[in-house]
């Protein structure tokens, strides 16, 4: 028999709580032009080909959680 459980599961960063962000333009870095979308958010950890300086994402915004439901199997 399952039953549905509540739990907490961490909200990805995105561009927007980088600290390098341009804040007239959320699409736009210290590091791009145009932030392309295959490292949008947290997926920038490190220098990548094309990118201007060395800057990488960073935040001093803390960490949400969002609550989930899923079924999980009765333990016995």
């Amino acid at each position: 028999m399952k039953h549905l459980i509540d739990q907490t599961k961490p909200v990805p960063f995105t561009c927007q709580d980088c600290i390098h962000v341009d804040t007239d333009n959320p699409f736009r870095c210290k590091a791009f032009d145009l932030i392309p979308e295959k490292i949008f958010g947290e997926n920038h950890k490190k220098v990548v080909k094309g990118q201007r300086g060395d800057y990488v994402f960073e935040t001093k915004a803390k960490r949400r959680y969002e609550r989930v439901y899923v079924w999980e199997e009765a333990k016995s």
